[in-house]
């Protein structure tokens, strides 16, 4: 008797695809220190390009995100990332999954990322993603639905705060 499993990736990106047909995403509610626990980096910086593709299969759209760092906080001294996120548009087709971050080119931003297989994404989707704006850090929460049925709120606080935060997370 053999037994087959799934790759993490494909996992992750199925029950996603499923999801869209909702109008949210369920995903587990994480606060600032889970998000701290869960990311294998930590970074602030500035999304600079992006990338649009045909997963393997040609079954799902990827888009590959790039962010030039400015400060690295948790995790490898990097210059630049790449996080990768499910949906896009290519031609006359899109795929758009509720509660995934979005970016901007030029946007700044503090992301908790993450390794699922080959890819590097944001941990908690949304969750995970805080865009910075006149000193200030917010993540989105619209279009996740979370266990207990209650709604998700976004964090907002002053930047530098934040980062404090997060460092004291890190030296427990």
């Amino acid at each position: 008797m053999s037994r087959k499993t799934v790759p993490i990736p494909f996992a992750f990106c199925f029950i996603l695809f499923i999801s869209t047909w909702s109008s949210a995403t369920t995903v587990e509610r994480l606060g600032l220190e889970d998000l701290v626990k869960k990311a294998g980096t930590i970074v602030v910086g500035k999304v600079t390009g992006s990338r649009t593709y045909w997963s393997a299969d040609h079954k799902l759209i990827l888009t590959d995100y790039t962010i030039d760092v400015d400060e690295n906080i948790k995790g490898q001294n990097r210059r630049r990332v790449a996080v990768t996120t499910l949906g896009g548009k290519i031609g006359d087709r899109e795929l758009h999954v509720s509660g995934m971050p979005s970016f901007q080119t030029g946007e700044n931003a503090v992301l908790f990322i993450e390794q699922s297989g080959a890819h590097e994404i944001v941990v908690g989707l949304g969750q995970g993603k805080f865009t910075i704006t006149s000193g200030e850090v917010t993540n989105s929460v619209g279009g996740l639905a979370f266990p207990d049925g209650k709604p998700g709120n976004p964090m907002k606080m002053p930047l530098q705060t934040f980062k404090n935060q997060i460092r004291t997370l890190l030296n427990r």
